[in-house]
């Protein structure tokens, strides 16, 4: 925001572009981790943890099947998702903004709770009638 808006606002008055600094030649695209599913599990990584102390996950919506799931990090369960922030108490799990699952604590820090951050592996169960090994 501290880059973003003021060139914004610049460029709504009609300065152009080349006035915030020398073009690109070139543009490096990082490649995000993708997560795996090994059998009705799928392991995915915390990619960021924003100012709140949520946890983001590479895990989109539309990775998930459906139905109900259970999440695993570090050495805690989280059953379920939940619609809002302020549903439920302790650890949730909820579909962010940006469509990725995301780890919650309701007026809390889950990064410092969990004592998790970038890279830590993230394990969803895709609840079904059979048992599988977490």
């Amino acid at each position: 925001r501290d880059i973003f808006a003021p060139v914004a606002a610049h460029l709504s008055l009609g300065r152009p572009p080349g006035v915030f600094g020398e073009p690109l030649d070139s543009l490096t695209i990082l490649p995000l981790p993708l997560p795996q599913r090994v059998g009705r599990i799928l392991v995915g990584q915390v990619l960021h943890t924003d100012t709140f102390g949520n946890l983001i996950t590479n895990i989109r919506e539309n990775d998930l099947s459906g139905g109900e799931i259970t999440l695993k990090i570090k050495d805690k369960l989280i059953s379920g998702l939940s619609r809002t922030y302020t549903e439920g108490e302790g650890l949730i799990a909820l579909i962010g903004s940006s469509g990725y699952l995301e780890i919650s604590v309701r007026e809390g820090n889950a990064s410092v709770l969990l004592g998790a951050g970038v890279g830590d592996p993230v394990r969803v169960k895709l609840n079904d009638k059979k048992f599988y090994q977490f």
